[in-house]
């Protein structure tokens, strides 16, 4: 009986004060929900302790800044959230200065469910969340979850007359900063983690860590200028399942950090207004990141402008499982300067129509580098090279298991001289001119099931094609491909280790612009670009359109297509209707928690004998069997504009 009394007790303390705040709320109150605050400077008042809230009304609106420099403790985090009416959308916290929410050396917090916005002319560094530490010993513990951030108009090169590093290093603009600062006590974080928030339209990054403690002996030089205290790294970040829109430089960049993990985030539009180098996805001045299941697109100009980096003072990133498609740029910048960059590993990854580059290496040396099983398909018109270097120095770095297929008009180079890059065992085809320092390559078709596409398993390879089971043994390689197969069963080039699989019944990519296999309602369905910007055409239906084609295969197969939703609608939603001559099932888009409106999604049924299943952009959809046996797949716009791409069917 003692024990559950003191159970109770430990739970109320943890459960902490709840301190309510209203925007909306004409007369101050006292902090109480039905008396709330209506103004965030109170906040340096409260005498918060470890458990306590803070909690904004959710369908209001209040100005910024919101300042919290009180810790939690680890069992009982000081939680800065939102109430009442789950419907009504996230509380709002307006600018308010140079960070709308600023978690000053406080430890132990959660900040989530806010929408965050920090408006300006791009004259000055804004934020929207910053997590700022000075001389503030060790940081733990703080976690920046389902948040929109959005229109954080920072200073940035474009608008400040040019000058590179205006928005980043210290004191940087962008949605999320984490920066360790000072000079007299050694200042770092652990255990931040940056999860399920969505930013939309920012400057100049998107999510960004930097330190003042930074100075070590594998630094490279020009970094000695930027940063003036010796080196003490930052462990345990986590950034995953972000979602990143129209960012005007970097997307995510992790530098001053031992064993970052960034995962499952989604990065659509980068480097879009800063005129200067920018990447989607990149670290620097770091050790034992890994990279892994990020998708980037959409990155623009040739100033970097590549999906992934691994940039100087690293050592031991990986960067696997990631997807690129669609950057101006490229796919890979390896940039070292004045010190190698070593010991990193890049493989199962997928390149889709990255343009100007594949991997491009800076001035300085490599040193134990694996670019080994990544899948790269290189459409018509483009002119990539495959590698160029800038540099004399030594590139210790072995090219192995690669699979590169150049399609219809344009050719791939190589402007590569070091004999130390070591190009060994890789499937070239199609219009790339030769590497004369390449040995066992392979020429022929690779097989992959339907290049050209965005979505992954159209990379999958096809039976009886030389790319299957030919792979070398890489020391160190992954347990698992990109798919989960595990590695050691089939040892494929490329980033695909399972069986030989079929060629697909048929494919629609719409680049063509032929649209005559399949049938539509009047003037519903046009040819039209992408809407993402990506190269290329998709298919977009008109509110109200049906668009159908035969399946063309029995069961039991699987259906891919990409799917791109205007707007949330709910009284006549989109479906899809996906069937054989013995069986079919309806997909109805009714609830707008399984999708998102205005980005490409991938949609994937698979129809069995026995069951069925379907999931849009990897969430579960309800799936409902009809009596239907025409054999056809069917789309339906219902209210909404709707976007189709990349369709093909599988027989299993």
């Amino acid at each position: 009986m003692k024990s559950s009394f003191l159970v109770l007790a430990l739970a109320s303390l943890c459960s902490g004060a709840s301190y309510f705040f209203d925007g909306s709320a004409k007369v101050a109150g006292q902090g109480s929900e039905a008396h709330p605050y209506n103004n965030l400077s109170v906040i340096s008042s409260l005498k918060l302790q470890p458990g306590d809230k803070i909690l904004l009304k959710r369908g209001s609106s209040i100005p910024g800044p919101l300042v919290l420099t009180t810790s939690g403790s680890a069992t009982a985090p000081i939680n800065i959230g939102a109430y009442g009416n789950a419907t009504k959308p996230k509380p709002v916290v307006v600018g308010g200065g140079l960070s709308t929410v600023l978690i000053q050396g406080a430890s132990h917090v959660v900040v989530e469910d806010l929408e965050v916005t920090n408006p300006g002319d791009n004259k000055s560094a804004l934020r929207g969340v910053y997590i700022y530490g000075l001389d503030s010993g060790n940081v733990k513990d703080v976690t920046v979850q389902n948040l929109y951030i959005h229109d954080v108009r920072g200073y940035m090169p474009s608008t400040t007359g040019g000058v590179i590093s205006v928005g980043k290093y210290a004191n940087a603009s962008g949605a999320i900063v984490i920066e360790a600062a000072g000079s007299t006590t050694p200042t770092y974080f652990t255990g931040i983690k940056i999860q399920d928030n969505e930013i939309r339209s920012v400057d100049r990054q998107g999510i960004y860590t930097w330190s003042n403690w930074c100075q070590r002996p594998e630094l490279a030089a020009f970094w000695f200028t930027l940063c003036t205290a010796p080196w003490y790294a930052s462990t345990g970040l986590l950034v995953q399942r972000n979602r990143l829109y129209d960012v005007g430089g970097d997307g995510i960049v992790v530098k001053g950090y031992d064993g970052a993990i960034v995962k499952d985030n989604l990065v659509v539009g980068f480097n879009k207004r800063s005129k200067s180098p920018n990447a989607g996805v990149w670290t620097a001045n770091s050790i034992n990141s890994l990279f892994q299941y990020n998708t980037v697109s959409g990155g623009t100009t040739t100033s970097d402008g590549m999906s992934y980096d691994v940039d100087h003072s690293t050592s031991g990133t990986v960067f696997e499982y990631n997807v690129s498609h669609d950057n101006e740029g490229g796919f890979f910048l390896l940039c070292p300067y004045d010190k190698p960059t070593a010991n990193f590993t890049i493989r199962y990854n997928l390149s889709v129509n990255d343009k100007t580059r594949i991997f491009q290496i800076c001035a300085g040396a490599l040193t134990g580098g694996k670019i080994y099983k990544n899948t790269i398909q290189i459409g018509s018109g483009l002119s990539p090279a495959i590698v160029t270097e800038d540099t004399t120095a030594a590139l210790d770095v072995l090219f192995t298991d690669n699979i590169i297929r150049k399609e219809g008009s344009g050719t791939a180079t190589w402007k590569l001289q070091d004999e130390y890059f070591s190009v060994v065992k890789n499937s070239f085809y199609g219009s790339i001119n030769t590497y004369a320092n390449a040995s066992g390559s392979i020429t022929e078709a690779p097989g992959l099931a339907a290049p050209g596409l965005r979505d992954p398993k159209a990379y999958y390879l096809l039976s009886g094609y030389p790319t299957l089971d030919v792979a070398s043994d890489v020391v160190g390689d992954a347990s698992v491909d990109f798919f989960n197969n595990p590695t050691a069963g089939h040892k494929n080039l490329g980033f695909y280790s399972g069986a030989g699989t079929k060629i697909p019944t048929w494919i629609s990519n719409f680049d063509d612009s032929d649209i005559s296999a399949w049938k539509s309602s009047s003037g519903g369905a046009t040819v039209s670009p992408d809407p993402a910007g990506d190269f290329g055409n998709s298919v977009q239906l008109a509110p109200s359109s049906v668009f159908s084609r035969s399946t063309g295969t029995s069961l039991p197969f699987r259906f891919n297509a990409r799917i791109w939703i205007d707007a949330v609608v709910t009284t006549k939603p989109v479906s899809i209707r996906v069937g054989s001559t013995s069986k079919a099932v309806d997909i109805t888009l009714k609830d707008p928690n399984t999708y998102r409106t205005g980005e490409w999604q991938i949609l994937e049924v698979l129809l069995t004998a026995s069951g069925q299943s379907a999931t849009l952009g990897g969430t579960a959809l309800t799936t409902v069997p009809v009596s239907d046996k025409a054999g056809l797949v069917v789309f339906s716009a219902g209210q909404s504009k709707v976007y189709i791409d990349d369709v093909f069917v599988t027989g299993q």
